[in-house]
């Protein structure tokens, strides 16, 4: 178990992370942050695109979730929609709803993972958890200045990710 906010990996979007390859890698619970990961945050209903892509999750037995910290209706729609479950309001970095997930579904720590756009949020939950972390690039990262400047403080963390794998 890490506190370093450093991802284990680090794709452009969702839609680079390979479900065949997340199944190779033992993964069966795959946690989704929603507000740009999934979805830019002003659109409220999932994409074409999204839902095919959660459907190869699904047909390579990979359990997706959704794990957000958006306490409105968002999440219940697009889980809805999705057809899979979710939780809102899960306070990360705080493991607790994390854990609570995990142990519903019996899934350990190594065959779980978590995808987010937000490196103190998402990867330093998943790293306090001792599960498997995938950063992607923010959907829409200029719609909202606070986030923009939040990116901004994250920008090491990407960097050392990238030294620290060559690309």
């Amino acid at each position: 178990m890490s506190s370093w906010p450093v991802p284990h990996y680090m794709v452009n979007s969702i839609y680079d992370i390979d479900p065949v390859r997340l199944r190779d890698m033992g993964i069966n619970l795959l946690l989704l942050d929603l507000d740009n990961t999934m979805s830019p945050y002003h659109i409220r209903k999932p994409s074409p695109a999204l839902k095919e892509w959660i459907n190869g999750l699904k047909a390579n037995k990979i359990d997706p979730f959704i794990l957000s910290n958006n306490n409105g209706k968002k999440p219940e729609i697009f889980a809805r929609e999705l057809e899979i479950g979710f939780a809102r309001g899960a306070k990360k970095p705080s493991r607790k709803m994390l854990r609570l997930v995990m142990a519903e579904k019996n899934v350990p720590a190594e065959k779980t993972a978590i995808v987010g756009d937000q490196i103190y949020t998402d990867v330093l939950c998943g790293r306090r958890a001792g599960i498997t972390t995938i950063a992607v690039n923010p959907i829409d990262l200029f719609r909202n200045p606070f986030l923009a400047l939040r990116y901004l403080f994250e920008f090491p963390f990407r960097l050392f990710y990238k030294v620290k794998n060559g690309k």
